[in-house]
């Protein structure tokens, strides 16, 4: 008869490569619970430079007159970091500049998992950890239009964080734009039990900053989400620490920054235990803390990346 804590806990890992990037794949299943994470990236660096100005106008042919249209679509992203813009216009007075920088590395170190149960214990920790696959993304944007009507969309997103601006049915729009948008590295922690996972965290290092000033005679959707990183195993998501959404109707001249920056750091094992006091130790001791607070109290080491590009490269 096999023991019942040998089977209590499923933990499947994939670590694959082809020819447009490196992927990772892994779940925890529990009698009750299941938790999973996929992660892509790859190795590649890319730069954008536009520049349009014109009207758009009716094309007369031999039979008939063409009615005047543009479109223009953009969208870049790894690792759960992305950019996307979308523009559509009808006849007008149309100019704009467009700038995107992008870099994104894969670390060849293998991704580690730790699984670790404390004896006389039955909750089980499994850490993921040497994600280190940094994504870098600046771009700039600037729009001036003036006709019968256009729209204009954009989407920033970093690991779960957004920032968004939809203009809708504008017969005058100008708009100046840019933002930063970096991950640094990514950790994940899973505690459970032979029947439940208790807690689930994902925990990515990263940045996402966001600054617009625009002019807008129609309607203007304004959002942004700061995720959370704990798992709600409820609503099967990691639920918003801040999110909000703007709307507005008629012509306004609108002024938005938001920056959002989590940091987690990074132990090593390998490192000494420093001497330290429990945290919160009252009535109840030990068994009082956390189940995070329960683990080795470890020092922080150097990190992989100095960061001084990342601290740099802000919105200020």
């Amino acid at each position: 008869m096999i023991p019942r804590d040998w089977v209590f806990l499923l933990v499947v890992f994939a670590l694959s490569s082809n020819a447009c990037g490196v992927y990772w794949s892994s779940h925890v299943d529990t009698n009750t619970s299941h938790w999973s994470i996929y992660r892509e990236s790859s190795n590649f660096s890319f730069n954008l430079s536009s520049s349009v100005e014109g009207k758009i106008s009716p094309v007369e042919s031999r039979y008939r007159s063409l009615n005047p249209y543009q479109s223009y679509y953009e969208e870049v992203g790894t690792n759960d970091v992305r950019l996307r813009q979308r523009t559509n216009a009808l006849e007008g007075s149309y100019k704009s500049t467009d700038e995107i920088m992008m870099k994104s590395t894969v670390n060849p170190n293998d991704i580690d998992i730790l699984v670790d149960k404390p004896i006389g214990t039955g909750i089980y920790e499994i850490e993921y950890k040497n994600e280190q696959w940094p994504v870098f993304i600046r771009a700039g944007r600037t729009l001036d239009y003036s006709g019968q009507q256009i729209n204009d969309r954009d989407f920033e997103g970093n690991n779960g964080d957004f920032v968004g601006a939809n203009f809708l049915y504008n017969h005058e729009l100008s708009k100046e734009q840019r933002s930063v948008i970096w991950l640094q590295r990514m950790n994940a922690t899973v505690l459970a039990t032979n029947d439940t996972i208790l807690l689930a965290e994902f925990k990515p290092t990263k940045y996402l900053g966001y600054q617009i000033k625009a002019k807008t005679t129609g309607i203007a959707d304004l959002s942004y989400k700061l995720r959370n990183s704990q798992y709600d195993f409820t609503h099967q998501n990691y639920p918003a620490l801040s999110e909000g959404e703007e709307r507005y109707y008629g012509t306004y001249d609108l002024a938005r920054k938001i920056e959002m920056k989590t940091v987690f750091e990074k132990s090593d094992d390998t490192d000494d235990e420093v001497d330290s006091w429990l945290p919160c130790c009252g009535n109840g001791g030990w068994n009082d803390l956390a189940l995070l607070d329960q683990k080795g109290f470890r020092t922080d080491v150097k990190e992989i990346f100095d960061c001084t590009r990342y601290k740099e490269t802000t919105m200020d």
